[in-house]
């Protein structure tokens, strides 16, 4: 252990040589863990560099509750009612919320808020996680004074209610878990002396001296949070609980910044065996989960909404007087007469209209039909354009051929007259010429027959 600025040697009784081997481990895993993370994300961020976006699906661990439950499962249903609180925010609380601001007409529907279990968690300086936190500081700190710890300062919460021994319950948002707090305090310490670290350093494959390196990098930022006792590396002054708390809210602004939809996994049967649905199972799934609040309030609520300036676009044409003078309220208001929409099957905010469901699908199928018939009419319109321009086209095309054969013709014709004409003068020539020597025969021989 390092000691200000000396070192001292502690030997280890067995059970904490043991925990300082699983430390040891642990942080190996951790730390192969974050580079496996590191090299995924390097790969996929030349996507997200070119589109500048980015889909992500968070796959969650399910509500944990077996026969023991220790620290792992804390951690686990601890994030899960922080999920649960912002599934109820984003589909109960905003919902509501938006009816209201929108000036409507609604009756608030009632559901099951988790708050109370979260400030059980979270609240300073008597939350289950500060009492943690605190008796993790303290060296002579036991599982045992931790529980009984909890259930003096705890006892009144609602939540939560002490137990036998080491135990204590919470009721959570899917039902009552009872833990065990035996190895709670050295689960969150996850001391990891600087000796291990320096025997990582030594290894001599490259990955244990990168997770040795970054660890030191890690003990040279200031960090803030609960300390442990002596011993532990200056990179695990935080513990466990409150790394978890950080990345677990770093995880909720993340999904505060995004557009989230909601996939719920429900469990039909306890055997993993298929077509086999437990009434009683699926039903207790359905109300923890808070899928029954979502359908009355799908039932009940409005949840098609279009701004009126979207809707006045989308449907105005399918007005039968001209409304290009007036509002988007005002065609709003008009297109909904038009239809016979009836009164309580929609309402008109101060920014949106909201629909109850189906009602939008009737404007929708009007809107399809009429654009249909436009583009009908459109297409015949077209077609007659284009036969009319093919047959002018053609028309030109006849005249300009004729007028090309006929001038073919008669360079033709003119090439024939003249050698008609040369064919003449070469006749005449030879004729001339057989008659010439005819003559001159005749008038030889006469001249003789004469002499």
């Amino acid at each position: 252990m390092r000691v200000g600025s000396d070192n001292i040697v502690q030997k280890l009784t067995l059970s904490q040589a043991v925990e300082t081997r699983d430390a040891l481990a642990k942080s190996i895993y951790a730390g192969l863990f974050e580079w496996l993370v590191e090299q995924i994300n390097k790969s996929l961020a030349v996507g997200k560099r070119l589109t500048g976006r980015s889909i992500s699906i968070l796959d969650i661990y399910g509500f944990e509750s077996f026969d023991r439950n220790s620290f792992e499962q804390f951690c686990i249903n601890y994030a899960n009612e922080r999920l649960q609180q912002h599934f109820n925010r984003h589909l109960f609380k905003l919902e509501q919320e938006e009816y209201i601001q929108d000036g409507i007409d609604w009756a608030k529907v009632d559901f099951d808020d988790n708050q109370d279990c979260l400030h059980l968690f979270e609240k300073k300086p008597l939350g289950l996680l500060s009492l943690l936190n605190e008796e993790s500081t303290f060296p002579n700190g036991t599982d045992y004074t931790f529980a009984n710890k909890l259930k003096q300062h705890l006892n009144s919460n609602p939540c939560f209610k002490g137990e036998r021994e080491k135990a204590f319950t919470v009721s959570h948002f899917a039902g009552e878990v009872t833990y065990d707090t035996t190895g709670f305090l050295e689960k969150n310490r996850d001391l990891l002396h600087l000796d291990s670290i320096q025997l990582l350093s030594s290894c001599s494959c490259h990955l244990p001296k990168a997770f040795a390196s970054n660890m030191l990098n890690q003990s040279e930022k200031p960090v803030v949070g609960p300390l442990h006792k002596a011993g532990g590396a200056d990179s695990q002054k935080l513990s466990v609980a409150t790394k978890f708390k950080g990345q677990l809210f770093q995880l909720m602004q993340r999904l505060e910044s995004t557009t989230p939809h909601f996939i719920r996994c429900i469990k039909p049967n306890n055997f993993q065996s298929p077509g086999s649905y437990e009434q009683g199972l699926v039903l207790q799934q359905l109300r923890c989960c808070g899928v029954l609040e979502v359908v009355r309030i799908s039932r009940s609520g409005y949840p098609t909404r279009m701004p009126h300036q979207k809707f006045a676009k989308r449907y105005g044409f399918l007005l039968l007087e001209n409304a290009a003078s007036q509002d988007s309220l005002s065609v709003s208001v008009a297109i909904l007469h038009q239809f016979n929409i009836l009164p309580e099957m929609y309402q008109v905010g101060y920014t949106k209209l909201f629909f109850r469901t189906g009602q939008i699908g009737i404007l929708e199928d009007t809107r399809n039909r009429t654009l249909h018939g436009i583009l009908r009419v459109q297409s015949c319109f077209r077609g007659h354009q284009a036969r009319r321009h093919f047959k002018e086209l053609q028309r030109g095309i006849a005249t300009l051929q004729s007028f090309v054969r006929g001038d073919k013709t008669r360079k033709e014709y003119a090439v024939l007259l003249q050698r008609h004409r040369a064919a003449v003068i070469i006749q005449k020539q030879i004729k001339g010429m057989n008659a010439k020597k005819t003559f001159k025969n005749i008038r030889d021989a006469s001249i003789v027959i004469q002499s």
